[in-house]
């Protein structure tokens, strides 16, 4: 809410959090926060809270105090009917995927009490990575809709925006299955827009580039946050350009409104180091330089010690860089991928009997979280450090982790989490784990834990990013090793 409101209801709105004034929040704050938004999303969400009861008191509080839409955010069908059930209205629901399951589970619920529903374009295969993957399942979903008495018009498709950082042809697809669902099934679109741009300097540049793209492919609604300059910029100017603003009225008085005196920001650097260096290699992320220094390094000097006095001080450097927010996601992957084909040269050349081989570490993003970018970081930094690691992706079971763990041999268990709905079975992994393999340390990680919550579920690590989550496997080895 403080993000939607003027500058200086935003300022009185945060005085407000400081010193708990809720009247406030829910009274002038909100009704601020109005004149910018559409729907409010209400997600309650928290592992140590009894979500039905908090759900349901929470919708019947706002809608005593606002007359904005609501968008009732959970993953759990009890809490999502018992919120329905007090609504006064037709809800927006948060959400369906293509999964039979959830299907089954919500659509019943939106028959029943109305609404629209966001619907993800994933099933129990995870998120296609071609346009047409997704719309696919789109059409699944609305023929099962249909199956129920649910009307296209109350179905919002979000086919997920995914980092390019990541995946360079993310956006692309993204855009191709915004239009082909637009055109094709005459369906509406929603988008996080952005989730593009994680792990990118100056994201406002990016995300709005790509909400201007979005828009002229059909999307209908996005999640974004109205007080960018860089997004406000592109929402005004294409409404403009696209014959949808009369007279250009909305264009003309947002321009009025317009600081001319924006906040410079200035680019950061990123450390450097001398060229022609293995440091330097792995710092740019020259692969093949990496390996062909290597090559040349380990003919006079002991490869363990090129490990040791190379290839980690140089990771080390540029996990210290991404830290401080000197290095960018891209480049920390760049620098990983050089490093492991160092790691593969000095592997090549070092006896199988000599070093200590270190720990095997099994990592999985828990069951309902389809967010998997972060973990894929952690392993790659994981292998380059020398851990052995089993990847089981993204929605995984506690048993499957259990079952990873006694196949393997693990010792380490790495969870990871981004949603608030999926915390519940990062505790129930945890447990599980303690239970049934004792010998097994686990350590946490994801953008809505903390340090405290972490020891709250019985973690024995966490990791609040890729390096540290390296830092905490290291100390989670030597707490073994010394048992």
């Amino acid at each position: 809410i403080g993000e939607r409101i003027n500058p200086t209801g935003k300022k009185r709105f945060k005085q407000a959090l400081v010193t708990g004034d809720i009247g406030y929040i829910l009274g002038e704050g909100l009704q601020q926060a109005e004149r910018g938004a559409q729907v409010l999303d209400v997600n309650v969400g928290l592992p140590e809270i009894d979500e039905c009861e908090m759900l349901v008191r929470t919708v019947a509080e706002l809608q005593a105090v606002t007359d904005l839409p609501l968008q009732i955010d959970t993953s759990d069908p009890s809490a999502m009917e018992a919120a329905l059930r007090v609504y006064n209205g037709k809800a927006m629901i948060n959400s369906v995927s293509g999964k039979r399951e959830s299907m089954e589970a919500v659509f019943p619920l939106v028959k029943k009490y109305g609404g629209v529903v966001v619907a993800l374009t994933l099933d129990e295969s995870g998120i296609p990575e071609r346009a047409e993957g997704r719309v696919e399942i789109a059409r699944r979903i609305l023929k099962v809709a249909e199956s129920y008495g649910i009307s296209k018009k109350d179905i919002i498709f979000d086919p997920l925006a995914l980092t390019v950082s990541a995946d360079k042809g993310a956006a692309i697809e993204t855009l191709r299955a915004v239009r082909m669902i637009t055109e094709e099934l005459g369906a509406n679109t929603s988008l996080g827009v952005s989730n593009v741009s994680f792990g990118l300097p100056m994201r406002d540049v990016i995300n709005s580039s790509f909400f201007t793209s979005c828009m002229n492919a059909g999307l209908k609604a996005a999640i974004l946050n109205p007080y960018s300059v860089e997004m406000m910029n592109a929402y005004h100017a294409y409404l403009a350009l696209a014959g949808l603003d009369e007279s250009f009225r909305s264009y003309i008085s947002y321009a009025q409104a317009v600081s001319e005196n924006a906040e410079a920001k200035s680019a950061p650097t990123r450390p450097s180091e001398s060229s022609g260096s293995l440091t330097y290699a792995i710092e740019r992320g020259l692969r093949a330089e990496a390996a062909q220094m290597t090559s040349e390094l380990i003919k006079t000097t002991d490869p363990l010690a090129v490990v040791g006095e190379h290839i980690i001080p140089a990771l080390d450097k540029v996990g210290v860089g991404f830290e401080k927010k000197m290095v960018y996601l891209p480049q920390l992957l760049m620098a990983a991928e050089a490093a492991k084909e160092a790691f593969e040269v000095v592997s090549r050349s070092v006896p199988k009997d000599s070093g200590r081989s270190r720990s095997a570490i099994v990592l999985a993003t828990v069951k309902g979280d389809i967010h998997d970018i972060g973990k894929n970081i952690v392993k790659l930094l994981l292998e380059n450090y020398g851990f052995r690691v089993t990847d089981l992706g993204r929605d995984v079971s506690p048993e499957s982790v259990l079952e990873a763990v006694e196949s393997v041999g693990a010792r380490i268990v790495g969870l990871s989490a981004l949603m608030t709905t999926t915390v519940p079975a990062m505790a129930e992994t945890v447990a599980l784990i303690h239970e049934r393999a004792p010998q097994c340390l686990v350590m946490v990680g994801g953008a809505v834990l903390t340090e405290e919550y972490a020891r709250s579920i019985g973690a024995d690590g966490y990791a609040k990013d890729a390096m540290s989550a390296v830092r905490c496997a290291e100390e989670l080895e030597e707490k073994i090793l010394s048992k």
